[in-house]
């Protein structure tokens, strides 16, 4: 993968560089045990990666049944598209290439097309492997007469890589792009991704789903109180079994991401460890020993909580940008709608 050089000891030269690009490429392996149970809803979406995997690892198919190893993954930022790709990498027992692009590019600029070269390289000889190029649009924004020669080059090189992919011998490697700004990406990108799937802003299921595994599955209940109390005045909870149930309906109304979602039980459960612990600002004056013996009280989140969370958290979304989403999945995505999904 080293570039030719002249003589003179060039071969140890492209030697060294090969170790040195390979050694930043392994700081991008990132340990991961994130599994399917642990994403909220999307069902859809998880349904359609679990089918390029399998068919991805299946031998002997036909040449007419192609696996989708390179999928690209678009959508509002905090709908759980890294822990898509962690959740693959994790279901395979996978070597998990986590790149964000950006920073690749910013840091290693002028070596950032060797570097992609060594990234595939290395997820070839790893296999299994899940590349993860998150902000995949930092390098492959639309290309104008004014684009630098080393722009052009990192971005030829993916697409070589990309390319690759598909002709690689027994080697799983699976390519999962992510973007939050699908509109800048570059045609020739978008069109090496044949499965292009939008992350939503989750529905009222998943919504409950991230509310639960960010309060009852994190040792924290809800107080018994009935579930319309957990719900903001004006949203009608009527139908709720639940507390979950009731506040994801709210943020569902709001137009919650998942990430949103998460701040609010955050909140939720901080106002109800401050409601419970009164002296806990004291704490700190015992320092680190006397606060490590401090018995922390976790009582129920109460309603009241709850409302005092809502008022904290607004929406990261504008219906604008949200609806950007779902004009480019009209146009280019393959998978559901936003509308289907939600």
């Amino acid at each position: 993968t080293g570039g030719s050089g002249g003589a003179g000891g060039s071969g140890s030269s492209d030697s060294e560089d090969d170790g040195e690009f390979k050694s930043r490429v392994e700081s991008f392996v990132s340990e991961t045990e994130v599994t399917w149970e642990d994403i909220g809803g999307l069902e859809s979406v998880q349904n359609r990666l679990k089918r390029a995997i399998a068919l991805g690892a299946v031998e002997g198919t036909p040449s007419a049944v192609a696996a989708t190893d390179r999928v690209l993954m678009f959508g509002p930022p905090g709908t759980g598209k890294t822990l898509l790709a962690s959740a693959v990498a994790g279901s395979l027992d996978a070597t998990f290439f986590d790149v964000k692009l950006g920073g690749l590019l910013s840091k290693y600029f002028g070596e950032s097309s060797k570097q992609i070269t060594a990234l595939f390289d290395l997820a070839a000889e790893m296999s299994p492997s899940v590349v993860f190029l998150d902000e995949i649009d930092a390098l492959t924004q639309s290309r104008d007469d004014n684009s630098d020669q080393t722009s052009r080059r990192v971005l030829n090189t993916l697409l070589s890589e990309l390319d690759g992919i598909d002709k690689g011998g027994d080697e799983f490697v699976m390519v999962l792009g992510a973007t939050n700004k699908p509109a800048d990406l570059d045609n020739a990108v978008r069109r090496r991704f044949p499965e292009r799937l939008l992350i939503p802003l989750p529905g009222v299921d998943a919504a409950e789903e991230v509310v639960r595994i960010h309060s009852v599955r994190g040792g924290v209940e809800f107080a018994d109180s009935p579930p319309t109390t957990f719900a903001p005045d004006g949203v009608d909870a009527t139908g709720a079994a639940s507390p979950a149930a009731a506040i994801a309906s709210a943020c569902v109304d709001r137009q919650f991401t998942g990430s949103d979602i998460e701040a609010l039980c955050r909140r939720s459960v901080d106002a109800m460890v401050r409601r419970s612990n009164p002296d806990l600002v004291s704490v700190a004056d015992r320092g680190l020993g006397g606060a490590r013996d401090y018995d922390l009280t976790i009582e129920p989140i109460t309603p009241r909580d709850v409302g005092t969370a809502f008022e904290q958290t607004s929406a990261s979304l504008s219906a604008a940008e949200i609806s950007e989403y779902d004009e480019w999945n009209a146009q280019y995505g393959t998978g559901p709608s936003a509308r289907s999904e939600r």
